[in-house]
Order: structure tokens, then C-alpha cells, then sequence
């Protein structure tokens, strides 16, 4: 490129979190020496990778003072994208805007979502941002848990949201954006609930505040989505009210920070015992990514 900068080719691994570490692992090079972004061989584009992908370009926004352009945007990601309030962060640059008549409207057909929503690091404003999800989840909660419909699931999402996007303001320092939707994949109906930042991640939280013991970044990870800890308070039951809640709904939770990862499968089938599935040495990524699902 003109400026010194490349252009960078991105495969199709915006499927699911897993397939997106091969996009983590050229965060840094995207953050240092990318100018330009092409789209063109990505099939489909799920909330959690998204939200992160959202995230690597404010990342670089914040360093480089420039925006990346995201180029060869197929169309079905350009709509998927604009309908999900992508671009309103105005982090990234694309040529061009849709033609009206490709814009997918906000009928009740695409109320199965939940658009990406800055939640502030500030405690009233987060508070704020917070009630109005919510409400706009109760909103369009009988279409988005249109496949687990009951009063209880929808009051076990409201606790989750609350939680997960509270530690938002309480620990990362930073901000973060939360995203949900439900969609096919194969013959699976699947609802996804994102919420994410770029903070100083569970690792930075604690360093800063109460001990723990643990053997791995992934091992402490453990310990908070499973015991009652908490960098701030004697008793915290955030993170571990949240896994609980995932359980008993036999979903997945997958929490990434940093470099570590921890999964939690509660919808395997076989009648393993094991559920929860460490990960170190991952590209390193700053902040708190969290995924929830729910499949049909």
C-alpha cells in the first residue's frame, strides 16, 4: 500500500468463536501494519466474531489515530453488518453505502436480534445503556427465544445480561459492546448472546485487587465462572451465577481473556462428565470476551 501498510486477505473463519482464533492470530499484524481489510472470502459472520472483529478495528482506531477499510464486502455480510448497527461505531471504513433497496428492514421478520450496543464503562451511564437492552430484549424476547420459549429462560437471559454487561463498569476500565441473535446453522436453530471489551481482562482484574490461587491464566478463569470470587467484593457471584444459569439451561458459555480461554458445555451429549475445557497459549487479545448459547 501507498502509506507503508498492507492489505490483508481474510479467510472464512468468522463461523464461530473457534474458528475466529484464526483470525486473533493476526491481531498483531493487523494492528500495526494493515491498511485494508478484504471481505471477499467470507461466507457468513456469527455475533461473537463480530463483536471481536469490532473490537480489533477500535483496537487499531485507538493506536493508529486511522481507520481500517474493509473491502470486497459481499453483499449478504454488507446487509448482515448495517443491520446490525456494525458500522455506526465508525471504527472501520467501507466504499460506499448500500443502496436503500438493499438495506434489510427492521420488520418483526429481523427482530430476532439484539443490535451491538456500547456499554459505557461508567456506572449510571452503564447503568442507563443496561435497562435499555433489556427492555429491548423483553421487547423481542418471544421471537429471539422463539425455539426455548418460557417466562423462565427469558428472566435467566435479563440476569445474565445484567451481570455479564455490569462487570463491564466494575472491572474492565474500559468499554464494551453486547450483541445477540438467533439463527440457523445446518439444522440447528442457535440464540447467541456476546458481550465483550477490551479491558484489562480477568487476569488484570484481580492482579489489582483480591488474590487467588491458580495454576494458568485458563485455570483462574475456572475459578470465576465457577466459585464464588471476586476481585472487588468478599463474596462474588457474578460470573459463577451466570455458568449456573447456563447450565441449567444446557447451553455453552465460552469465556476468553487475553490469552486463555475456558469453554463450558453443558449440552454434550453421552453423559461425559466433562464439561469445562482450558485453553492457554492462545494469541494474545486484550480485554474479556463472553459467549453464550443456546441450540434447537
Amino acid at each position: 500500500m501507498g502509506d507503508g501498510r498492507m492489505r490483508l486477505t481474510v479467510p472464512d473463519m468468522f463461523r464461530d468463536p473457534y474458528t475466529f482464533e484464526g483470525i486473533i492470530s493476526k491481531y498483531e499484524e493487523i494492528l500495526h501494519d494493515v491498511s485494508e481489510i478484504d471481505m471477499s472470502r467470507v461466507s457468513f459472520i456469527e455475533p461473537y466474531s463480530m463483536v471481536s472483529f469490532l473490537l480489533m478495528g477500535r483496537s487499531c482506531f485507538r493506536k493508529r489515530g486511522e481507520k481500517i477499510k474493509l473491502i470486497n464486502l459481499p453483499i449478504h455480510i454488507h446487509q448482515y453488518l448495517a443491520r446490525m448497527d456494525f458500522f455506526k461505531t465508525e471504527v472501520f471504513s467501507v466504499p460506499g453505502i448500500l443502496d436503500e433497496g438493499l438495506v434489510l428492514k427492521r420488520s418483526s421478520e429481523s427482530s430476532r436480534l439484539i443490535e451491538i450496543t456500547e456499554i459505557p464503562n461508567k456506572e449510571r451511564q452503564g447503568a442507563n445503556v443496561i435497562s435499555s437492552v433489556i427492555a429491548r430484549f423483553r421487547k423481542r424476547g418471544s421471537m429471539i427465544l422463539k425455539y426455548w420459549m418460557d417466562d423462565t429462560v427469558t428472566d435467566y437471559f435479563v440476569t445474565v445480561i445484567s451481570e455479564l454487561c455490569q462487570n463491564i463498569f466494575e472491572h474492565s476500565l474500559d468499554t464494551g459492546f453486547v450483541s445477540m441473535q438467533t439463527y440457523r446453522s445446518g439444522k440447528e436453530n442457535v440464540v447467541r448472546l456476546v458481550i465483550s471489551d477490551s479491558g484489562v481482562g480477568i487476569h488484570g482484574s484481580f492482579e489489582a485487587g483480591r488474590g487467588i490461587d491458580y495454576k494458568s491464566p485458563a485455570d483462574l478463569i475456572e475459578k470465576a465462572l465457577t466459585l464464588p470470587v471476586s476481585s472487588k467484593r468478599d463474596f462474588g457471584y457474578g460470573l459463577c451465577q451466570v455458568n449456573s444459569i447456563v447450565e441449567k439451561l444446557k447451553g455453552t458459555i465460552l469465556l476468553r481473556s487475553n490469552d486463555a480461554s475456558v469453554a463450558a458445555l453443558y449440552n454434550k451429549k453421552g453423559g461425559s462428565s466433562k464439561h469445562m475445557f482450558q485453553r492457554d497459549g492462545l494469541p494474545p487479545f486484550q480485554g474479556t470476551q463472553i459467549t453464550i448459547s443456546l441450540t434447537a
